[in-house]
C-alpha cells in the first residue's frame, strides 16, 4: 500500500513537473510570436515563416549579364498575407559556391495585394552556382538556402585568346612540317567566364575562321589543313592545325569577323631535322648560334628603318609584324647581299637571356646586347630574305642579324620563352633547380653537408666590417663555402646557429644599409628607409672597391648556405635597386629601372619627358651633371660624343633617357658593380644566376619583405602547460595583427635573427616558429632561442600590458647574445 502511494505521488510529481515545462513553452512561444496573447496564438496571427514564398523573376537557366531579383512574400500562420518590416530582421546572403559573397539591394516593396514583401536585387558576373540563404532570427524560411546556377554568355573575341602551356599566350607558334599541332582555346564570355563547355559544333563550323598566308605574297596558297572541336574529356576547344610546308607564315583566326585575343600570330614551320634540333637545344647548356651584325639602332630608328611594320586588326588587342616591303628598308636590303664584311658575333640563348657576343682576337669575349627572354622582346623576321631578323625590346638599340639557322633559333628562342613561363617550373621549382645545380657545381653531396667544416672567427660588434675583413682576407672561395663559428669579443656563448645568423644579419645592414658614419657602401636616391639600394661610387663614399668583393662574396654565401638547407638557410638583409639586381644578371638597364629606384625622378623627369609635344623647349642635351662629395659645383659629363651640342628632340627623346640611365644606374659605379660581382661569382657561377630574372633573384637572395601577421600565426607552433596561456596567446595575436610592418620585421628579427623571410615566408622557415609559454618569468620581457626561432613569452595580467612588453623587447633588445 506504501509502495503504490509513493508510485502515485512520483507520478503526480512527475506529470506537475511536465505540466509546468509544456506550460513554460507555450508561454514562451506565445510571448515570442504574439507578445504574450494568446487569443492572436490560437488565431494563428503571427508570422510563421515555414509559410514564406520566395517567387524568382528569372528563368533557369540563367546567362550572367544582367540584374536579377526575387520577391519574398511572408504570412501569418493562418496563410493571411503579412506586410514585413525592416524590424523583423530578416538576414539574407548571397554566395558563389562556398565562400565569395555577392553584393545585393534590399527593397520593402508593395505587392498587389498592398501588402508590403521583400525584393532582393543583385547583379551576376560570374557563371557558377548561387547559394540564397533566408533567415529570420537564425531560422531558415522554407526552402532555404536555394542553390540557382548561371551559365556563362555567349564567347566574346575580345576576351577569348589562343594559349599554349596551360596559360601562355601564343603570339608565335612552332609546328613541324606535315605533322598537326593542338592549341587550346581559352573560350570566355564577356565577363571572362569559360564557356567552352556551352560551344557546340555549329559554332565551330560557322563562327571560326582561319587564314594562313605568306607575308610577303598574301594570295599565294599555302598547304595546310585546321580543326576547331571541342575536347570530350576536358571540354575545352582546342585549334588543331597541319602545314605540309616549311618556312615562315602570318596567321589569323577570328569568330564571327573579330580576331580573337592573340589570334593573330605567326608561324614558323620546321622540317624534322630542324625539330629535332630544336628539342636538342632545349636541353643545352651553351648554346649560341653564328650570326653577321647587319645594324644596330635606337628604337626611335624603327620608324624611318621599317624594319617590321605594327599591324592591328579591330577588335584585337594583340599587334603583330607583318614584314611589309617599305620603299627605303626592306626593298633596299633585298637587293644588297650580306657579305663577310659584316662583323661575325655569336647569340648565346639561355633560360633567361639572349646574349649578342663578339670576340676579340678568338679570345676575349665582349658582350655587345643583352635581350631578356620575355615577351617583351621582339624578334622580327624579315619577309623577303631567309636570313635576316630583328631582335628590340623597347628600351635599347635593336640588333639586325643575318643567322643561316634563324628560324632555327626563333624557334628555340620561343620555346625557351614557353617553358620559362608555362610549362615549365613554378619559382619554387627553379629555386629548388638551383640549389641542385649550385651544390653540384662545387661537388658537395649530403655527407659534406653533414660533416661541413668550420673556421672560427672571432668579431668585434664595435668594429664589425673592419675585423670581419681582417678575419677573412686571406679566404678562398673553398674557405668561404666553410661554416663560419662565429664569437663576440667580450660575449661568452657558444655558436649553435644563433650567432652565425646574427652575424650575418648584422654584416648585411653595415653593408647595404646607407649611409651610415662607418660605411658608406651603397646609397639611396631618398632618404627614405624603404628606398632601394645600389653601390655607391667608391670616389665619394670613401670605400675601396674590397669592400664590394666583401659584400658579393657574403651574397654568394647566403646563397649557397641556403641551398645546403635545413637551419643553415640564410637571407641576405637588403632591399637591393632592381637595376643593381638587372646587372647582376647581366641584363641592360633602361630608363624604366627609374620608376622603382628613384621614384621621384620617374615622375618629376622621365614622365614628364615622355608625355611632353615640345621637348626642343627645354633645351635639354645630352648631358648629366654631377655633383662631387662636399661640393655645390657640378661636372657635366657627356652622354655620347659630343652630348653637350645635341639637343634632345622628340626623335631622340628616350635614346637620352636611356642614356641618362645607363650613366646613373651602370656606368658611373661600374667599378663597384665589377667588385661585387667578382666577390659573388666567386662562390655561385654567373650562368646558374641567369636562370631568375631580378624579381625572382631578389626573393632567391633576400626572402620576402612582405611578412604577414596571418601568415605568422598560420605556420606558428606553440608549447605550454598552463591553460590560461591561451589568454596571453590571444593578446599576443591581437596585438601582432595591429603591428606596423616595421614592427612585424622587428619582431622578426628578435625571435629569428633576421628581419627576411624566405620566399615562401613562415611556411619554409627552418625551424619552424614556436611561442612557448615561461611560467617563472610573469610579467618580465619576452626572451628569444634565434637558433631555434623560437620566442619566449611570460604570462601577463592585460593585453596592455604584454604590447608594452613585447615593443620594448623588440626595439631594445635585438642585438647581444642574450638572444642567442
Amino acid at each position: 500500500m506504501v509502495v503504490q502511494v509513493i508510485i502515485g505521488l512520483v507520478f503526480l510529481y512527475l506529470t506537475y513537473r511536465g505540466i509546468r515545462r509544456v506550460s513554460h513553452h507555450i508561454s514562451s512561444v506565445v510571448q515570442e510570436r504574439t507578445d504574450g496573447d494568446l487569443f492572436q496564438y490560437l488565431k494563428g496571427n503571427y508570422l510563421d515563416c515555414s509559410k514564406a514564398k520566395v517567387l524568382f523573376n528569372w528563368q533557369e537557366p540563367a546567362e550572367v549579364g544582367s540584374t536579377v531579383s526575387f520577391k519574398v512574400k511572408f504570412y501569418y500562420c493562418n496563410m493571411v498575407p503579412y506586410s514585413i518590416r525592416k524590424e523583423d530582421n530578416v538576414m539574407t546572403q548571397i554566395s558563389v559556391g562556398t565562400s565569395q559573397n555577392v553584393p545585393f539591394v534590399e527593397e520593402y516593396v508593395t505587392d498587389g495585394d498592398d501588402v508590403d514583401c521583400l525584393q532582393v536585387s543583385f547583379t551576376v558576373r560570374v557563371s557558377a552556382t548561387y547559394y540564397i540563404s533566408l533567415q529570420r532570427n537564425g531560422v531558415h524560411l522554407a526552402g532555404s538556402p536555394f542553390k540557382k546556377i548561371f551559365q556563362p554568355g555567349p564567347l566574346s573575341p575580345a576576351h577569348t585568346r589562343l594559349v599554349r602551356c596551360g596559360h601562355v599566350a601564343t603570339t608565335s607558334l612552332t609546328v613541324t612540317q606535315g605533322q598537326s599541332h593542338v592549341i587550346k582555346i581559352d573560350a570566355r564570355d564577356e565577363y571572362n567566364n569559360d564557356c567552352s563547355p556551352n560551344l557546340h559544333k555549329k559554332h565551330f563550323d560557322e563562327a571560326f575562321k582561319f587564314r594562313l598566308y605568306r607575308t610577303m605574297h598574301p594570295d599565294l596558297a599555302v598547304a595546310y589543313v585546321w580543326e576547331i572541336a571541342n575536347n570530350k574529356g576536358n571540354k575545352r576547344l582546342e585549334f588543331e592545325l597541319t602545314v605540309f610546308e616549311n618556312g615562315y607564315f602570318k596567321a589569323l583566326l577570328d569568330y564571327r569577323g573579330q580576331p580573337l585575343k592573340h589570334g593573330s600570330f605567326s608561324v614558323i614551320s620546321l622540317t624534322d631535322n630542324e625539330a629535332a634540333e630544336v628539342k636538342t637545344n632545349m636541353s643545352k647548356r651553351n648554346l649560341y648560334y653564328e650570326c653577321r651584325l647587319l645594324r644596330r639602332e635606337s628604337p626611335q630608328d624603327m620608324k624611318t628603318a621599317n624594319t617590321c611594320t605594327d599591324v592591328q586588326h579591330d577588335g584585337s588587342n594583340q599587334s603583330w609584324k607583318s614584314g611589309k616591303d617599305n620603299t627605303d628598308g626592306p626593298k633596299s636590303r633585298k637587293t644588297s647581299s650580306i657579305s663577310k664584311n659584316h662583323k661575325k658575333v655569336y647569340c648565346y640563348i639561355t633560360p633567361r637571356q639572349l646574349i649578342i657576343k663578339e670576340y676579340l682576337m678568338l679570345l676575349i669575349p665582349i658582350r655587345i646586347a643583352s635581350f631578356r627572354v620575355s615577351p617583351s622582346t621582339e624578334i622580327c623576321l624579315e619577309a623577303n630574305n631567309e636570313e635576316v631578323m630583328t631582335i628590340n625590346d623597347g628600351t635599347q638599340p635593336q640588333i639586325m642579324l643575318s643567322c643561316p639557322r634563324r628560324n632555327v633559333l626563333l624557334a628555340t628562342f620561343h620555346s625557351i620563352l614557353y617553358g620559362n613561363a608555362g610549362c615549365s617550373n613554378s619559382f619554387e621549382e627553379k629555386v629548388e633547380n638551383f640549389y641542385k645545380e649550385l651544390l653540384a657545381h662545387h661537388q658537395i653531396t649530403n655527407a659534406d653537408i653533414r660533416n661541413r667544416p668550420k673556421i672560427a672567427l672571432k668579431i668585434s660588434r664595435t668594429d664589425l666590417l673592419n675585423t670581419t675583413m681582417q678575419s677573412t682576407r686571406s679566404f678562398s672561395s673553398a674557405d668561404w663555402r666553410k661554416y663560419f663559428q662565429i664569437t663576440f669579443k667580450g660575449e661568452e656563448g657558444i655558436d649553435w646557429g644563433g650567432l652565425n645568423k646574427e652575424w650575418n644579419f648584422l654584416l648585411c645592414q653595415e653593408l647595404f644599409s646607407c649611409p651610415t658614419d662607418e660605411c658608406e657602401l651603397f646609397q639611396r636616391f631618398k632618404s627614405d628607409p624603404q628606398a632601394l639600394t645600389l653601390p655607391s661610387p667608391t670616389s665619394q663614399s670613401g670605400m675601396k672597391l674590397k669592400h664590394f668583393d666583401l659584400a658579393g662574396k657574403l651574397v654568394g654565401k647566403c646563397l649557397f648556405e641556403s641551398a645546403l638547407g635545413g637551419q643553415h638557410k640564410r637571407q641576405v638583409s637588403a632591399r637591393f635597386a632592381r637595376s643593381f639586381l638587372a646587372q647582376l644578371i647581366g641584363m641592360p638597364v633602361s630608363y624604366a629601372h627609374f620608376e622603382s629606384d628613384d621614384p621621384s625622378l620617374y615622375t618629376s623627369k622621365i614622365l614628364y619627358t615622355l608625355k611632353s609635344d615640345d621637348v626642343e623647349e627645354l633645351e635639354m642635351t645630352f648631358t648629366e651633371e654631377v655633383y662631387q662629395k662636399h661640393s655645390n659645383v657640378p661636372k657635366v659629363h657627356d652622354l655620347m660624343y659630343n652630348g653637350s651640342k645635341t639637343l634632345v628632340t622628340n626623335s631622340n627623346k628616350k635614346r637620352y633617357l636611356n642614356l641618362m640611365a645607363q650613366f646613373r644606374l651602370c656606368t658611373s659605379i661600374k667599378p663597384e658593380i665589377d667588385a661585387f660581382v667578382k666577390g659573388l661569382t666567386s662562390i655561385v657561377p654567373d650562368h646558374l644566376l641567369s636562370v631568375f630574372d631580378e624579381n625572382e633573384l631578389e626573393l632567391v637572395m633576400c626572402g620576402s619583405s612582405e611578412i604577414s601577421a596571418d601568415d605568422m600565426k598560420k605556420h606558428c607552433t606553440t608549447s605550454y602547460e598552463d591553460p590560461y596561456f591561451t589568454k596571453t596567446l590571444e593578446w599576443f595575436w591581437a596585438v601582432t595583427a595591429s603591428f606596423t610592418p616595421d614592427e612585424l620585421a622587428r619582431l622578426v628579427q628578435f625571435t629569428t635573427g633576421c628581419s627576411q623571410l624566405p620566399p615562401d615566408g613562415f611556411k619554409a622557415l627552418e625551424p619552424p616558429l614556436k611561442i612557448t609559454s615561461c611560467l617563472w618569468h610573469h610579467g618580465q620581457l619576452p626572451t628569444a632561442h634565434t637558433c631555434f626561432n623560437e620566442l619566449v613569452l611570460p604570462m601577463y595580467d592585460s593585453c596592455e600590458h604584454l604590447s608594452r612588453m613585447l615593443k620594448i623587447a623588440i626595439t631594445e633588445g635585438v642585438s647581444g647574445f642574450g638572444r642567442a
